[in-house]
């Protein structure tokens, strides 16, 4: 019940579960990581020992002599293993322990309130769980990348979860002082500066409440993003000046495939790395610049090839499949 090769087991499955979801969908992959982490979080006590992990009363049966039949034997709460984990596990400070109270309070509101808990931005609670993560597999010493994968995890790294004062003040500094400087242009400077961003609209569009942005085939003023990163900019309206700005991407996950109708879709899942305006001239360099500003860092393309694309002369529309 409380051996550590069954809790890392069943953290795997659930991780696993997360990552094979064929939808981007972030309250089902919250609730399945968030569920895993529980198990991932006892898995150090139980390596040390599996008392460690019962109830006083049921400390025996833990230690491998069974409560009598009928007896259904407890474990500790979350809140106690988080505060054990601090005295057994090097890298678990007080700031690792309020990650993990804040994960599982989230867990619990969604599992025993009527509350839709894990309905929060990703941004606000992947960080912690990767942090929780990388701790903990330092401990035992596994490879976060075996329990979670390469894709999620470095989708959960490139996010920044807590902000850097110092930064946020140099951002937001850099913000007034472009401000400042477009405040200054003639409207003929202004005007010119715009002719840079095209005007066709594009196939890709932004998060919720930003719109789609112009085609970055229709101006050159966006070829070098795309050669240096090798994808089409996102686009959000400057922090400084409200123009058109490119967000350059970076391609961090992609969901399994799913069928609909008779098409073959998933979903890919970038994170903003920087911010370039052309009106006013400010430039973010980092997901971190970014975050600061307030601006998104997440952003999501769904990818569509139809069964006749990728079954080609084998495709035989209605009767495909149907033998």
């Amino acid at each position: 019940m409380w051996d550590y090769d069954s809790f890392i087991g069943k953290a795997k499955v659930y991780f696993e579960r997360a990552r094979e979801h064929p939808r981007l969908d972030y309250e089902v992959l919250a609730i399945w990581l968030l569920l895993g982490l529980e198990f991932l979080l006892r898995a150090p006590l139980a390596r040390i020992s599996t008392t460690l992990l019962a109830e006083p009363d049921f400390a025996l049966d833990a230690a491998g002599f069974p409560s009598p039949e009928g007896t259904e034997p407890k474990s500790i709460a979350s809140k106690t293993v988080i505060v054990r984990l601090q005295r057994v596990v090097e890298g678990f400070t007080p700031s690792r322990a309020t990650d993990a109270n804040y994960l599982i309070n989230i867990r619990n509101r969604e599992l025993h309130t009527g509350s839709v808990a894990v309905g929060l931005d990703s941004d606000t609670w992947l960080p912690r769980f990767i942090r929780l993560v990388d701790v903990i597999c330092a401990h035992l010493t596994l490879e976060p990348k075996d329990l979670i994968g390469s894709e999620l995890l470095a989708q959960g790294r490139a996010l920044v979860a807590d902000e850097d004062k110092k930064l946020v003040a140099e951002v937001q500094k850099r913000i007034a002082s472009a401000r400042a400087h477009f405040q200054l242009l003639r409207p003929d400077e202004v005007a010119t500066r715009q002719l840079d961003i095209p005007d066709a609209r594009g196939q890709y569009e932004m998060l919720p409440g930003f719109g789609p942005g112009p085609s970055p085939a229709a101006g050159a003023a966006w070829s070098r993003i795309v050669a240096e990163t090798g994808t089409a900019p996102a686009f959000i309206r400057c922090p400084a000046c409200g123009a058109q700005a490119a967000v350059r991407l970076q391609l961090v996950r992609a969901t399994s495939e799913r069928l609909e109708d008779e098409s073959i879709y998933r979903d890919i899942v970038f994170v903003g790395t920087g911010m370039t305006c052309v009106v006013c001239g400010l430039e973010l360099s980092s997901t971190a610049e970014m975050h600061a500003a307030g601006l998104p860092q997440q952003y999501t393309r769904e990818e569509e090839e139809s069964l006749e694309e990728r079954f080609g002369a084998a495709y035989e529309g209605e009767d495909y499949g149907n033998d």
